[in-house]
């Protein structure tokens, strides 16, 4: 403003004179702060005369804080990249964890299964009794094997021999049911729990006696020795299975993958030696905790049961509308005990027993039961929903 002032004091000749001057200075740079010495200090000048020219020490403190600013960001962004950088890292470890841990698991199994000596398949012809009029269908439950476990105790002692005397005498008890009844097909369905499992929680260390990889292939032997029983008395037979909670490969459920469990991989290995052994039994894939049948125009659904509350009235028409179908029962186990609940006309919520039996858990809960499984019986004109004690 001052300069303008100035220059309308000046004469028109002396005016154009200064303007064709400083149009020069322009051009070599007379006005430019970062390269001209002589135009600072004319701004400085000028900032004086104003009283504008910050003193030494606030200029001094103007630099400082710009300084320590531009240090700050700077450390900031150092932080920033080595929080990613950590961040990373652990990511990276613990998908090497995650990584080595599966390949241990899968040579844990592989080299359990090359230690167990399975049953030779036999696909003998079985003609049904023609002198009957009377033919039924059967599905078979496997429910809470809870293979693996170790349980001593006044009221009950479990292991694995004992676990497989139980299969066979559940085995030979079905069979009297198959010739008595002119069975002509059996679906058997394994309702979970297959194991007792060895990391599912502390106790669960105490209470194993085996590996996880050795509960998971010791026990699919001896489930398809159970089949390949049932099937010498039977032409028509099926295996399907789901999970229960004692499955999960996880002990946390909620960071568990849904198929992440031990009924998925005893389920691969009874694939595998339906195929390699050349056996005829037909396995039917399901979801991982849950399944159906319809057997002679009636529906069955099947659950483990820590998922679906068996008590609650609501829970077969709860299952009926989610899966968009009309079920005449719904089977589990889960709770070690035998119950049927009548919840219609002819409908049922039915849970089966275990073949564990009681241990300090149970005696805890105070829900003593005796070992138990179950089947139902199907022909045209309705089911039974049998229990089988153990």
């Amino acid at each position: 403003m001052a300069i303008k002032e100035e220059l309308q004091k000046m004469s028109p000749t002396r005016r154009c004179s200064w303007t064709k001057h400083k149009a020069m200075m322009e051009d070599e740079g007379y006005f430019d702060s970062d390269t001209n010495e002589n135009y600072r200090c004319l701004v400085k000048g000028y900032q004086k005369k104003m009283g504008t020219l910050p003193s030494v020490s606030s200029h001094a403190d103007m630099v400082a804080d710009s300084k320590l600013t531009a240090i700050k960001n700077e450390i900031g962004n150092l932080n920033s990249t080595k929080l990613s950088l950590q961040d990373q890292a652990r990511k990276t470890r613990k998908l090497i964890r995650e990584a080595n841990k599966d390949a241990l698991f899968i040579e844990e199994i592989a080299d359990a299964i090359r230690d167990v000596e399975f049953i030779k398949p036999e696909n003998p012809v079985v003609l049904p009794d023609w002198q009957s009029d009377e033919d039924n269908s059967m599905i078979v439950c496997l429910s809470d094997i809870h293979y693996g476990a170790h349980v001593d105790i006044p009221e009950n002692y479990y292991d694995a021999k004992v676990a497989e005397f139980l299969l066979n005498k559940y085995a030979d008890k079905i069979i009297a049911e198959i010739k008595k009844n002119h069975v002509t097909s059996v679906d058997i369905v394994t309702l979970g729990d297959i194991i007792e499992h060895a990391y599912m929680r502390n106790q669960n260390l105490y209470d194993s006696e085996e590996t996880l990889s050795e509960q998971i292939v010791n026990v699919t032997r001896l489930i398809i020795n159970f089949i390949q029983r049932i099937r010498e008395h039977v032409e028509l037979i099926t295996y399907r299975a789901i999970a229960g909670n004692h499955d999960r490969l996880q002990g946390d459920k909620k960071s568990n993958l849904n198929a992440d469990h031990a009924v998925n991989v005893s389920n691969y290995i009874i694939k595998m030696w339906i195929e390699l052994a050349g056996s005829d039994i037909r396995f039917i894939d399901s979801d991982s905790y849950f399944t159906d049948i319809d057997v002679r125009g009636y529906r069955f659904a099947f659950v483990h049961g820590d998922r679906n509350n068996l008590s609650k009235k609501t829970t077969l028409a709860e299952l009926g509308e989610l899966h968009d179908k009309h079920y005449d029962a719904v089977i589990g186990g889960h709770v070690h005990h035998n119950q049927l609940l009548e919840v219609g006309e002819n409908r049922y919520q039915v849970t089966f027993g275990s073949i564990k039996g009681i241990d300090d858990y149970s005696l805890q809960l105070n829900a003593k039961a005796s070992r138990s499984q179950g089947f139902v019986l199907v022909n045209e004109n309705g089911f039974d929903i049998r229990r089988v004690i153990l």
